[in-house]
């Protein structure tokens, strides 16, 4: 399954809840169950947005395989969501995990066979779903 993880994703990750799905999404990719992708546009964003958590930044900036688009796209009204979708496209991801799905963001479910989901959505599939289990052994 190859994902590409919105900025957005990773900073939700830091908040603390006992009922996190964006942690839940990073703990999967960090620990190479979910293989999720990244462009350096993507790193760029990922580096300003985490610096006050170095670690997680580290671990992702890690765990992520690379991304090299030759498409530079503007099909999101929000200009660097185009760069999320550009890395999408180019690896042809099943899944855009965010949750700016509002006008002007990821408002299309779908984006040339590239579904856009919610980290809640995304962590109820049922591949995850498995994935979860298999990884903190629930049965």
């Amino acid at each position: 399954m190859k994902v590409v993880l919105d900025t957005c994703v990773l900073k939700l990750a830091t908040l603390p809840n006992p009922v996190n799905p964006a942690a839940l999404i990073v703990e999967l990719c960090l620990a190479e169950k979910i293989r999720a992708w990244a462009s350096s546009a993507m790193i760029e964003e990922y580096q300003e947005v985490l610096a006050a958590h170095p670690e997680l930044l580290q671990g992702i900036v890690s765990a992520v395989e690379p991304c090299y688009p030759l498409t530079e796209l503007e099909i999101i009204r929000h200009s660097p969501d185009n760069r999320f979708l550009e890395c999408a496209l180019a690896v042809s991801a099943d899944f855009i995990v965010t949750v700016n799905t509002a006008r002007g963001h990821f408002d299309q479910p779908d984006y040339q066979g590239v579904k856009v989901l919610t980290p809640g959505a995304f962590v109820n599939l049922p591949a995850v779903q498995k994935l979860v289990q298999k990884h903190f052994g629930a049965a």
